[in-house]
């Protein structure tokens, strides 16, 4: 049972983070409007608003929010799409030890705390998740020259450098109103890398499968 939930785990990631789009795609098209850009804007801006905007309860203008119920949902989603992400990262490598059970651990730790970002404790949730992440990737950093595909740790290395800027914008405020629009990129990317990742466990899986056989 356990060895058959491993192995379509690759494939429920990629499943999840569809299913995700879809979801937080409906929920924002009901929201209202409103960001710290255009606090008068009707409805939802790719430009000015950020993705957990959708999850407040009362929009900028102080208008209910009524898309909040299935923006969390699809953030739910996310978050435990992610934790089966980080359980899955490891898997890209030939080997198993310290360094990558703790990118496991960390990883699907932080991912555990991405759950509550859309409680009135966000921004501490955007810090706890930025410094476990950070605590997560850099063993698995330490291992990556040991991975031969260069595509794959260029993409890795570009998603986590974005991550930071994404954190030292929030938190300094310097640039912020270009933010918005740069966690889109930034999500962009880091779904390309959660896809590519989950290709290549299931491609590794197929290949093990073929020689047993």
């Amino acid at each position: 049972m356990l060895k058959s939930f491993k192995f379509f785990l690759p494939y429920l990631t990629i499943v999840g983070l569809g299913i995700f789009l879809v979801v937080f795609t409906i929920a924002a098209y009901n929201y209202p409007g409103g960001s710290s850009n255009l606090p008068e804007y009707n409805g939802y801006s790719f430009f000015h608003n950020f993705l957990c905007d959708v999850m407040k309860p009362v929009t900028q203008t102080g208008v209910i929010n009524k898309a909040r119920p299935l923006a969390i949902v699809s953030h739910l989603i996310l978050s435990f799409t992610m934790i089966s992400f980080f359980y899955l990262l490891p898997e890209l490598f030939s080997f198993s030890n310290k360094n990558t059970k703790l990118t496991r651990a960390f990883g699907m730790l932080t991912m555990t705390v991405f759950i509550f970002m859309y409680t009135p404790y966000h921004d501490s949730i955007v810090t706890a998740t930025a410094i476990l992440g950070t605590v997560a990737l850099i063993p698995f950093f330490i291992e990556l020259p040991k991975y031969p595909n260069i595509g794959m740790k260029n993409l890795a290395k570009v998603c986590f450098g974005l991550s930071v800027i994404v954190f030292l914008i929030f938190v300094s405020k310097i640039g912020f109103y270009y933010l918005p629009f740069i966690q889109k990129i930034a999500f962009v990317l880091d779904g390309s890398w959660v896809i590519w990742v989950s290709l290549t466990v299931i491609k590794k899986k197929q290949t093990c499968c073929t020689n047993r056989t």
